[in-house]
């Protein structure tokens, strides 16, 4: 597997490229109009921590493919090589005004300030443990993603209030989760004052058997100026008949241009009315920046357990590369 890895790098070295070390997106719109974008990126991470098999692994090898059709179509294609669902997006965008538009297709389901952030662009190595578990498509392993309709769209400059809502099939192009749900789900963010802002989603199925429905929702805050990102989300569910519930807090401070530094502690409990079912973490980390879409993340910690008196450490290393 580490061979994987290296290989992954000797390649992607290659392409990379530039001094400025700011992170990029995936690859939300066309590069100046152009109708066809080609971009990528691979993780290769090392984990060290309790009940995890994979040491090295190449986490995410993905490809993209992207462009504007004209001035009011868009487009994104997005596939992973090594993990499911492998297609990860195949969605087409129609802009009618700023404040509608319509996505059709497989994409990321509008829920979660950090699942809706770009795998290459989140600070930590890893996302908080209560996102991968509660938020939809996370916690069936398709990585947030689902197939259907959504509209979305701003409203206002100066104090805008971004939107999105749409109905979902809970079937993929291919490998489709085990447990499906036909849901709606909905999301909006309010941007308050100099780089303050609130939001809240909401997921609901409306066909899952008896016993099986499933709700999610979440509220979220975030601040951004400078060096400085600080953000919150609580996030809380149900699964049939079991209450679900957890959240985190993330800094996050960029003192110089290739450095940055990152503490985040998250919480989760898997079942609000059984006792020791909450595992705590607490991380601390840095970032360097070798290139644009070069960097080495190194994070370390400690986790509390469920029913553990004894905490137990984490460490995470990962190096992406894009192009």
């Amino acid at each position: 597997m580490f061979s994987g890895i290296q290989v992954g790098i000797l390649c992607l070295a290659a392409m990379a490229g530039g001094n400025d070390p700011t992170p990029q997106a995936d690859a939300p719109a066309g590069k100046n109009g152009s109708p066809f974008h080609l971009s990528g990126y691979i993780q290769g991470r090392f984990t060290d921590a309790r009940d995890t098999p994979d040491r090295f692994e190449v986490r995410r090898a993905r490809l993209l493919l992207n462009g504007d059709l004209g001035s009011r179509i868009s487009y994104l294609i997005q596939g992973d090589v090594l993990k499911l669902p492998g297609v990860m997006d195949a969605d087409v965008v129609f802009k009618v005004a700023t404040a509608l538009k319509f996505t059709v297709g497989q994409f990321k389901l509008p829920f979660s300030l950090s699942s809706l952030t770009s795998d290459n662009l989140e600070a930590p190595v890893e996302r908080a443990k209560v996102v991968n578990s509660l938020v939809p498509g996370r916690d069936t392993g398709v990585q947030a993603r689902d197939s259907g309709l959504q509209l979305s769209g701003t409203f206002g400059s100066t104090h805008a209030i971004d939107y999105w809502a749409g109905v979902f099939s809970g079937e993929l192009l291919i490998n489709s989760p085990q447990q499906q749900f036909r849901a709606v789900s909905a999301r909006a963010v309010a941007h308050l004052w100099r780089g303050l802002q609130i939001g809240g989603d909401m997921y609901k199925s409306f066909s899952a058997p008896a016993h099986k429905e499933k709700t999610r929702q979440s509220a979220e805050i975030r601040y951004a100026r400078g060096p400085l990102t600080a953000q919150a989300e609580y996030i809380w569910g149900r699964d049939g008949t079991t209450d679900r519930r957890g959240g985190y807090a993330l800094g996050v401070w960029r003192w110089s241009k290739r450095w940055e530094g990152i503490a985040r502690d998250d919480w989760y409990t898997s079942n609000v009315s059984k006792a020791n079912s909450r595992t705590q973490t607490w991380l601390a980390g840095a970032n360097y920046y070798l290139w644009p879409k070069v960097r080495i993340q190194a994070n370390g910690g400690l986790r509390q357990e469920p029913a553990s008196v004894r905490l137990s450490g984490v460490f995470l290393t990962q190096l992406q590369m894009g192009f």
